[in-house]
């Protein structure tokens, strides 16, 4: 949906448009909802804060299982008896219920395998979706089900971390995942057809994950099940080089066969320079005359890069 905001004032002082028209234009405006969206955004405040308060007042699982329920009826009540006037505080509920049932699975399940627990969080994050048609928790949805093939992120004191421990398998699922939610959005609603493609472009970027993991150290196939000190794990795996040719052959084709501008061919083309960034310093370090070298280099690329970007765009498949 377009909007286009017009001075009717303005247009019609300037003789553009008569009175008549600016009245008429006055009328099919679309009503003033800055009130009902500082209402709304209150009561989520306000919910946040019960939420927490509850809680912090009764610390245990249970607590947390009552709160994400009673969020998800709210939020459910809202959506079937109030239309409109409370969409955004039948949202926030949505997500925080949504969430705070998946952080309850993770609690109760913290004992059981990994895998267990990520295809549950899987499965609410996705029914949640697709029923309140959230791209946000589509994109979750996908993250957690990374966590299933061994993928995530870690934070501590000043420090980030992204781990694959299955980059071929991840490559492999969220590779065939990405391309068929790209063919599904052409064949769906416009409503649905958002959620596949938030979810496509999410699967994109696991692969782009695995790709950067495994450039660095390659992969032993089913070696996630096996200590890395044990020597009886199986030998077959692939070498670094392998998804270092791999990723920048699968970069260099989404950057040059989709259209410019798509989040296809940006993201790829960002993916290629973290690539090429990678790759350098793994090889030659971080010593002067390589930053020197790397730096050159960054030139021309930037001088090649606005010379490209200066010509005609080619025609192609959207991202």
């Amino acid at each position: 949906m377009s909007i286009i905001r017009l001075d009717l004032a303005a247009l019609q002082a300037a003789n553009q448009i008569t009175p008549e028209e600016a009245a008429r234009l006055s009328a099919l405006a679309l009503p003033d909802r800055r009130g009902s969206l500082a209402v709304n955004l209150l009561l989520i405040f306000g919910a946040i804060a019960v939420s927490v308060a509850a809680i912090a007042l009764v610390p245990n699982a249970a607590t947390g299982l009552l709160l994400a329920l009673g969020a998800l009826a709210a939020a459910e009540g809202l959506r079937r008896l109030t239309g409109e006037s409370f969409a955004l505080l039948a949202t926030g509920l949505a997500l925080m219920g949504t969430l705070g049932l998946a952080g309850w699975v993770g609690w109760e399940f913290r004992e059981a395998h990994p895998t267990q627990p990520a295809l549950l969080i899987t499965f609410l994050l996705a029914a949640g979706a697709i029923w309140y048609r959230s791209a946000f928790l589509a994109a979750l949805g996908v993250i957690a089900l990374g966590a299933v093939f061994g993928s995530g992120t870690g934070y501590w004191h000043a420090s980030y971390a992204l781990f694959v421990e299955e980059p071929t398998l991840t490559i492999a699922v969220f590779g065939l995942l990405a391309a068929g939610l790209y063919r599904l959005r052409g064949l769906v609603a416009e409503s649905w057809s958002s959620l596949a493609t938030v979810a496509a472009r999410t699967s994109l970027i696991l692969v782009h994950f695995a790709f950067w993991v495994g450039s660095l150290w390659g992969d032993v196939l089913g070696g996630a099940r096996w200590s890395y000190e044990d020597a009886a794990q199986p030998g077959f795996g692939l070498p670094a080089w392998f998804f270092a040719i791999g990723w920048a052959a699968l970069s260099l084709t989404l950057a040059l066969a989709t259209r410019r501008g798509s989040f296809l061919s940006i993201s790829a083309i960002v993916f290629l320079a973290i690539h090429g960034y990678t790759q350098y310093f793994e090889t030659f370090g971080a010593e002067p005359l390589s930053l020197l070298i790397a730096g050159l280099v960054l030139v021309a690329l930037a001088i090649g890069a606005a010379r490209l970007l200066r010509g005609r765009g080619r025609p192609s498949s959207a991202g």
